[in-house]
This record gives C-alpha cells, sequence and structure tokens, in this order.
C-alpha cells in the first residue's frame, strides 16, 4: 500500500514544491504547469512523492474572492479532463516565499498591499522544490517569469534522486530508468567490478553500467495498483 514501504525501498523524495509566486491564479502560464502536473500526478504517487503547489493569491481582492485556488481548480480540470488532487497552499502575505528566498524585500512589501496583489503584481521566477523526507532539499529549478516549468524534467529528476540513492551511482545527462548509469570515481576499479560486474569503461573517469530493473526507481512502481495510487493520492 501507499504508506507502506519498507526502509530498504523507502524512495528518498517524498515532496515536489512547485513555488510559482508569478504564477498568480487565473494566469496562462501557471494553468498550464497545473494541468501537466495533474496530468502527471499519479505517476508522481507511484514514486511516493507529494505534489504541492503554492500562490500568493486567494484574497478577497482577487478574482472570485477566497474561493478563488477553486474556480482556477475547477477550469484546470475542465481544461485538462481530469482531476487535480494535490493542494495549492495559500501564502498571501509572502510568508512562506520569503522563507523559501523566492522574493525580493521590495517584492515582499508589495505582497502585503492590497492595491497591489489586487492588480495581480507578477514577480520573477518560477521555482520548483524537490524535499526530500528528511525535509531537506535536493534539486531546485529556477525558471524565469517567461517559460514554464518541464513537469516531465521534474519527474525525471524523482527517478535520478531516488535510483542514485538507491544504487549508489550517479545519473548521467539525459538519463531516464533502463539506461545506463555512471559509476562513481570514489570505487577503484577493483571494487567497481565487484559491485558492477561487466561495466564499460570508454574512458578510466568515465564507467557505465546498467543497473538491474530492481535497482533503479521503477522498483518503486512495480507492484503498484490504481488503487494505491488514490489512496496515496488522497492522503
Amino acid at each position: 500500500m501507499a504508506q507502506s514501504a519498507t526502509p530498504a525501498t523507502k524512495p528518498l523524495v517524498r515532496k515536489v514544491v512547485d513555488a510559482d509566486p508569478a504564477g498568480l491564479d487565473f494566469t496562462p502560464v501557471a494553468t498550464t504547469e497545473l494541468i501537466t502536473f495533474s496530468d502527471l500526478q499519479a505517476e508522481f504517487a507511484k514514486r511516493r512523492v507529494k505534489l504541492f503547489a503554492l500562490s500568493t493569491n486567494n484574497t478577497p481582492h482577487q478574482r472570485g474572492g477566497f474561493m478563488s485556488h477553486k474556480k482556477w481548480v475547477e477550469d484546470v480540470n475542465e481544461l485538462s479532463g481530469g482531476h487535480l488532487q494535490f493542494p495549492i497552499i495559500s501564502d498571501t502575505d509572502g510568508t512562506i516565499c520569503r522563507a523559501f528566498n523566492l522574493l525580493e524585500a521590495a517584492d515582499a512589501a508589495a505582497v502585503k498591499s492590497d492595491d497591489a496583489v489586487g492588480q495581480g503584481l507578477a514577480f520573477e521566477s518560477r521555482t520548483v522544490f524537490i524535499i526530500d523526507d528528511k525535509k531537506e532539499f535536493r534539486l531546485i529549478f529556477n525558471y524565469p517569469a517567461t517559460v514554464g516549468i518541464n513537469s516531465a524534467e521534474v519527474l525525471r529528476s524523482v527517478d535520478c534522486l531516488q535510483t542514485a540513492a538507491r544504487a549508489g551511482v550517479r545519473t548521467p545527462a539525459n538519463w531516464v530508468p533502463g539506461a545506463d548509469v555512471v559509476i562513481p570515481n570514489h570505487y577503484s576499479d577493483a571494487e567497481a567490478q565487484e559491485r558492477f560486474p561487466g561495466y564499460t569503461a570508454p574512458k578510466s573517469y568515465l564507467r557505465f553500467y546498467r543497473l538491474p530493473i530492481e535497482e533503479t526507481s521503477v522498483e518503486v512502481i512495480q507492484d503498484i495498483h490504481e488503487a494505491d495510487v488514490q489512496t496515496f493520492l488522497a492522503v
């Protein structure tokens, strides 16, 4: 079941936070981001990863008042044909944004201004945090306001982090589960041969190995049924 992973298979990454102060409610790019993360939410759940979004909206001055998130989610569901099942956190005074260093001082002050918020104040960047089960940041994506977040790359990065932690390896550029991993240089050749038998080495410092599937992040999702995914999403 979704909550009963053993210590041997417990995934490293547990939370992905789409902290998007530039993406106020009912803005076009942020809407497309919610749609794509909604499309992939079951895949994140299979990896035991919780999704959260963050918005500085949801004050009485925005469209829909305190119900703006609810109406926005309805729009996302209509456009995607799906059902968004992760929370959108309302950071109306910028407290979370300041804690995550997402706002400049001037922007943080503007968030507190009813007039500024009412005008739909836009900020500088879109940021994604991948946080592990020890509440430590493992990876941060930072995009300019003009560039929407690549949700598929966030999912791939979760696979990379979980596989690297499980197998003690590195993942090369463009790696996906099933492709060769890189053997870290702290292994001597003898140690590498024992731990990764049959590895290839086009250069002495560049050693590749095809992991057994049970040592990749795919292990997490092998025996998960749709009911388990829905249970995890509902928690």
